[in-house]
């Protein structure tokens, strides 16, 4: 039986683009092969017949062939008159492609400078880079392009004309490009490029390539911490050596480090935090005094009992780092409380049920308005695509957002379950670990991880003072940046996976009877460290609608689907 080829008119709009192609007599359904139509102009027309219309209800005593146009962006637009059935056209004699002008490289490699605005480069079994003239000469780092000294451009994106001549273009060894630019602006004369492979590869690659790799966390309950504290002396501190580089190693893993035998002096603080970085001010101060005193503006400036929180969730560039100097400590009492939020995050992630969900959907406001400061800031208890966790109660605003509405008493009764569930996670005695600190000691925490609190301590008996100040967050991870490679190599083996380390701690303290597939929990963990995923998250809050076309992997599934799916 000769072959035809049909059409469903309820595919004939301008939202459609498959055809279904087969023999005669298809079925209503159109049940046969499917071909997609690209978006894009089809410089050529095709005869759709409906000779035997019979077998499709909505053709019945319908014989006509309609001609279908596809001469738009949407593949399907115009339709023409019925006209008669004409043969199919001889299909026609392939062509061999042309080569494509311009430098020949290693394994039939291509460069095509033909166009004035673009550079071709053609490798077998790639698809064709395009990369930006503009673009590539604007990307130029030389000591020529970019002062040695200071790291900074020497001229600006826009002082690039744009008509750049290429005097030459080659491939390096790597796989990188080396450029020859004619009659430079900069130069005054030919200017050479170089470009490794890291910058030519496409989006999440180059990422890869350029990634920093920084210490692992491990998740600690209280016998974990017990067993792994690290205090390192205040002189092997400042000398920046060997002992340095393993306090700020345990301080990215742990979150939690304490220092011994520091000098009783105001300033002592701020030579340790220094060693990282600059301190962050605040409206506190450059340091700040945690002891107790009458009318005090801050509840930690009492000696009342202080739950577990973090500081500042007011703000809106939150310290990352926080230091606590031990001047005096004589009274009873006033025993320092710490905890590790990640894991409790973690833990509520494995649970089978909806907890992450909801403290990771309700956003709880953080107020501060009192001596002629007023600052507010909004955040869930849980970040649901990192670690991070954000539990401040004595500093939360009563005022919060409320809707009179049954649903959404619904909804916050269960915010109310998770967040309860997620408090004894972090204040049990098994959780918690509990030190009273000493005159001369210092401690270092990671205020985005680690809770902190204080037991109440009674004044009448002696007194409790410590010196305190912050780093923040990009003065910190750009020191641990800076000493990748001395960090990294302290990690004599790779450490187990967050999910590994949850389920052992879940086993250990027999938290969920239910827990999600570790496979899928493990298969989440791999997409939240995709390289793609901080372009996917500024994407979601910027661009909402257009977030999830980004969000694909080196194969084009949709990451976002499938972390979806997952969580």
């Amino acid at each position: 039986m000769k072959s035809a080829v049909y059409i469903s008119r309820g595919l004939l709009n301008s939202k459609s683009h498959h055809v279904s192609s087969g023999i005669l007599n298809p079925s209503y359904g159109l049940g046969r092969t499917s071909i997609l139509l690209p978006r894009f102009p089809i410089r050529t027309s095709r005869q759709f017949s409906t000779s035997d219309s019979e077998s499709i209800p909505w053709l019945k005593g319908r014989r006509a062939t309609t001609r279908i146009v596809s001469n738009n962006k949407r593949g399907f637009a115009n339709l023409t008159e019925p006209t008669e059935p004409t043969e199919p056209a001889e299909p026609a004699e392939p062509t061999e492609p042309a080569e494509p002008a311009g430098t020949a490289g290693k394994n039939n490699s291509y460069i095509d400078l033909d166009d004035d605005d673009l550079i071709r480069i053609t490798k077998p079994g790639t698809r064709q880079k395009l990369f930006d003239r503009h673009w590539l000469r604007d990307s130029c780092d030389c000591s020529i392009c970019v002062d040695p000294d200071s790291g900074q451009k020497n001229f600006g994106t826009c002082d690039v004309p744009t008509n750049l001549p290429i005097a030459r273009a080659s491939f390096t060894d790597d796989g990188g490009l080396d450029i020859v630019w004619e009659s430079d602006f900069l130069s005054q004369g030919n200017h050479e490029s170089h470009y490794p492979i890291a910058r030519l590869l496409p989006g999440p690659a180059s990422i890869q390539a350029k990634h920093i790799p920084l210490p692992k966390w491990i998740l600690w309950d209280k016998d974990i911490f017990e067993k792994d504290r690290l205090t390192i002396d205040y002189d092997e501190w400042m000398a920046g050596g060997s002992e340095f580089l393993s306090g700020l190693h345990r301080l990215g893993t742990h979150g939690l480090i304490f220092l011994r035998n520091v000098p009783p002096s105001d300033e002592s603080v701020v030579s340790i935090a220094n060693q990282i970085g600059n301190i962050q001010e605040t409206f506190y101060g450059r340091t700040w005094d945690v002891r107790s005193k009458p009318n005090a503006e801050n509840v930690a400036y009492t000696n009342s009992f202080l739950g577990l929180h973090q500081d500042l969730l007011y703000l809106a560039f939150t310290p990352r780092i926080q230091l606590l100097h031990c001047l005096e400590n004589t009274c009873e009492g006033g025993d320092s409380l710490f905890s590790d939020g990640a894991r409790a995050s973690h833990l509520i992630r494995l649970a089978s049920n909806n907890f992450i969900e909801h403290l990771s959907t309700k956003s709880v406001r953080y107020a501060y308005n009192k001596h002629g400061h007023v600052y507010e800031n909004f955040h869930p208890v849980l970040d649901k695509f990192s670690s991070l966790t954000f539990w401040s109660p004595p500093f939360q605003s009563s005022d919060q957002n409320m809707i009179p509405r049954k649903a959404f008493h619904s909804f916050y009764r269960k915010w109310l379950e998770a967040a309860t569930k997620f408090r004894h996670l972090i204040e049990d005695e098994q959780w918690m670990y509990q030190y009273k600190m000493q005159p001369g000691e210092c401690v270092l925490f990671d205020n985005l991880r680690i809770l902190h609190g204080r037991k109440q301590f009674d004044t009448a008996t002696g007194s409790r003072h410590l010196k305190g100040t912050y780093i923040a967050k990009d003065v910190y991870l750009s020191k641990l940046k800076s000493v990748s490679p001395e960090l990294m190599a302290l990690e004599s083996h790779k450490p187990p996976s967050m999910t590994q380390q949850t389920i052992k701690l879940n086993n250990k303290h027999k938290v969920w009877d239910e827990v999600k597939d570790p496979k899928l929990l493990e298969e989440f963990e791999k997409y939240m460290a995709h390289p793609r995923w901080q372009r996917y998250k500024m994407d979601r809050l910027n661009k909402p609608k257009n977030a999830k076309r980004f969000m694909k992997d080196e194969t084009g599934e949709e990451l976002v689907r499938r972390v979806d799916t997952i969580r």
